[in-house]
């Protein structure tokens, strides 16, 4: 029997009449045919299943329909709770449907309970009768136009603008902002389906807090659009959130073209980006369930396309399959195969945003050393995707005992062909790579550090040539000098003694005794004094090896009124750096072969065991004309860097500081370039790919599940 207490409503779809039946408990909408409703008109508590087929066949002559598919079709409705069903003289009672979807069914978008605004907006909806007037479609479309042109003949300067407010709508106070315009657009967006939806009769049943991937916003429940008896209206209700969001886009783009450089024009850029681009490619595409798919599904006159797509896919391939006769089939005519080509179009999109949200989550999480919990959660999400649509295809029929010509033989074959298919496809080693950053230095360098700090009296020149051994800058420290001087005055009053004492020793026997005491105090004098005088002997810098010294990263100048004395700036043999205080671990510059180049790469310890000597590395340079150079792995370091180059940090390349490095430690790689037609910059930074040895995709998945839970 069907429930009395649904609400049916005729609504057009094209030249076709489509029942739309809505269960007020849940408000799930159903959608049948003529047909269907009068199938469903039948059932009404007083006739069989085999009486209704026989009136159908009578009513539907010369189509036939039998028992079966009409048992299916009863059984599809009462899934769907339209049905109440007599066991034994017991009516079953109406189901208590909840109106809540449990979250975790769909973990990126929760919804709060909301409320119902229908009489708010019954109150305030003549407020808004102007917004729907012919002039007023007129005007925006105008609007829409001027804007458009106002973009398009400042496009370079917009997306440079872009960049601009970027970099400043990164502090607290730009996310903020942010964070306030992008929920007004959205709330916007949502408030103008609800007025479209009320102005054409329809009813907004609930509006609330939902979160889209984490992100609060609005929604509005303006389901009841479907009752609404003509398509256009169904449509405008549809775009109506959309058109909202691009008049405001409108909006923004002329004030941001007659505004001055200052938060203003960085909203107005920002809400030109998210009102227009965003919201036409998530909004307006029909591949995802929002605006744009409704819109579609009401335009081609299929008011479930997702669901029909789904099904005509799930049927085709259980057909195949399968091979059972028992099974219901869809033609293979040219709409099912556009709806089809649409089910298979949709789910691998959905898929792939899928993939993309979760790779922005890993990268995300990366900065907060919770990489390896959302890569799990990210294999095991792809992983319950997959298994749901297997096993929708792979549940056998439900008659299968039925019929003898039923062979299990086929799907088991089948289904060990495809497992086949990924074991060999799991275990085959493919290519595999590894990034790292890298930045470019000469061939044999060798760093020069301060080891002892002092005071700069005389160095060399920047891009001077050297030969080993050859002093490359002098420092002086006071309090070095002081103890080397007193340490060989001690020393030298010690020998004095010593040589006086040796002389009396033959008429004083107290002198012989004090000999073997002077001893072991001038020797402990000389240990003294050569210490001292190595720590002096420090502060002479030496080139290592004969080559060319290369200055080293620039410091900033002090942005303060007056320097600290010996502040220095630039680079340590810079001529305005003389006198200049250089502290311990300084580094002074690099002294290398003029006309090779090599790569240091600052690979992770996560990665560090995939790299061997030989292995070949592409290098994607950063603002140079030679994009890509190539070269192979010469030397590996034993042991974690002590330091990050400062270009690196400059970059954005590796953030963190050297005492992040004890938990995050890299190891330096270094690269032997292939030859280039002119040697390249000094400190050029980029990034390295390197071509590591060949791994299957279960050894891929191995090793990061051993990382993750390491």
């Amino acid at each position: 029997m069907l429930r009395p207490d649904l609400i049916q409503q005729v609504i057009w779809m094209g030249s076709a009449r489509i029942w739309v039946v809505k269960d007020p408990l849940s408000r799930a909408f159903s959608y049948f045919s003529e047909q269907e409703r009068e199938i469903l008109i039948l059932a009404d508590g007083s006739r069989s299943v085999t009486e209704i087929a026989s009136e159908c066949n009578s009513r539907f002559a010369p189509q036939y329909l039998s028992v079966e598919s009409i048992v299916r079709f009863f059984a599809d409705a009462r899934g769907k709770g339209l049905m109440l069903v007599d066991r034994c003289g017991t009516e079953e009672e109406v189901p208590g449907s909840d109106v809540r979807r449990a979250w975790w069914k769909n973990p990126l978008a929760i919804r709060v309970p909301g409320l119902n605004p229908d009489h708010l907006l019954e109150s305030v909806s003549h407020h808004f009768a102007p917004l729907f007037s012919p002039f007023a479609f007129l005007l925006v479309s105008a609007l829409m136009l001027v804007a458009a042109c106002v973009v398009v003949v400042n496009f370079g300067e917009l997306t440079e603008h872009l960049s601009v407010a970027a970099g400043r709508m990164q502090t607290g106070a730009g996310l903020v902002t942010l964070f306030s315009v992008l929920s007004i657009t959205k709330v916007v967006h949502e408030l103008a389906h609800a007025t479209a939806c009320k102005r054409f009769g329809g009813e907004c049943r609930e509006i609330g807090l939902m979160f889209l991937i984490g992100v609060p916003c609005l929604y509005c429940d303006v389901s009841d659009a479907w009752m609404l008896p003509r398509r256009w209206q169904r449509i405008f209700i549809s775009a109506a959130g959309i058109l909202a969001e691009l008049t405001l886009a409108s909006l923004a783009a002329l004030v941001w073209f007659f505004t001055v450089d200052g938060p203003v024009r960085d909203v107005c850029a920002t809400v030109v980006v998210v009102c227009s681009v965003t919201t036409v490619l998530f909004n307006g595409n029909p591949l995802l369930r929002y605006d744009g798919y409704y819109m579609l599904s009401d335009a081609v006159g299929i008011p479930n396309l997702s669901a029909e797509a789904t099904g005509v896919l799930r049927e085709w391939v259980r057909r195949f399959l399968w091979a059972s006769p028992t099974i219901r089939t869809f033609e293979f005519t040219a709409r099912n195969f556009l709806v089809a080509g649409y089910g298979l179009l949709s789910g691998l999109y959905r898929i792939a945003i899928v993939v993309l949200i979760m790779l922005m989550m890993y990268r995300f999480a990366e900065g907060y050393e919770m990489a390896d919990a959302v890569g799990v959660l990210a294999l095991t999400t792809i992983a319950w995707m997959f298994f749901k649509m297997i096993r929708s295809v792979l549940r056998p029929p439900a008659t299968r005992g039925r019929y003898t010509s039923f062979r299990m033989r086929r799907p088991v074959l089948i289904v060990t062909a495809i497992v086949g298919c990924v074991a060999v496809i799991g275990l085959v080693p493919i290519p595999r790579t590894t990034t790292a950053y890298m930045t470019i230095q000469p061939g044999d360098a060798e760093s020069v550090f301060v080891t002892n700090a002092g005071r700069l009296v005389g160095s060399v020149m920047n891009g001077a040539d050297v030969q080993a051994g050859q002093v490359v800058a002098t420092l002086v420290n006071p309090s070095v000098e002081l103890e080397l001087l007193q340490a060989r005055g001690q020393s030298e009053q010690l020998e004095v003694r010593l040589d006086g004492l040796k002389k009396r020793r033959l008429t004083s026997r107290e002198a012989g005794l004090q000999i073997p005491v002077i001893e072991r105090s001038l020797s402990e004098a000389k240990k003294e004094q050569e210490l001292r005088e190595g720590l002096a002997d420090q502060l002479v810098l030496s080139a290592p090896h004969a080559g060319r010294v290369f200055a080293v990263g620039k410091r900033a100048e002090s942005t303060a009124g007056e320097r600290e004395p010996g502040y220095w700036f630039g680079t340590p043999l810079d001529p305005a750096n003389a006198g200049a205080w250089l502290e311990e671990g300084t580094k002074v510059c690099v002294i290398g072969n003029p006309k090779t180049r090599e790569a240091v790469l600052f690979v992770s310890q996560q990665n560090i065991e995939l790299i061997r000597k030989g292995q070949r590395v592409h290098l994607l340079l950063d603002d140079h004309a030679q994009r890509e150079v190539r070269g192979r792995v010469s030397e590996l370091a034993a042991s974690p860097s002590r330091e990050i180059p400062d270009e690196l940090h400059r970059g954005g390349r590796i953030e963190g500081r050297v005492l992040d490095l004890e938990y995050t430690p890299f190891y330096e790689v270094r690269v032997m370039l292939e030859p280039t037609a002119s040697p390249l910059p000094v400190r050029l930074t980029g990034r390295a790919r390197v071509d590591v040895q060949h791994a299957s995709l279960f050894h891929r998945i191995a090793r990061f599940l051993r990382d993750a839970f390491a």
